[in-house]
């Protein structure tokens, strides 16, 4: 990686980023899951939530 490049990264928010490999992600699948208003559904509570 380019040292100019590096110097614009900050390990602070860049700890949970692979730069060394790819995330394929299904589109067609990740937009059937949105709501009609774009949003994705939220996570059902817990039990021990309630």
């Amino acid at each position: 990686m380019d040292d100019e490049l590096l110097a614009h990264i900050s390990p602070a928010h860049s700890g949970n980023v692979n730069f060394h490999s790819t995330v394929n992600v299904e589109v067609d699948t990740e937009l059937a899951n949105l709501d009609p208003a774009g949003y994705r559904p939220l996570r059902p509570r817990r039990r021990d939530q309630v």
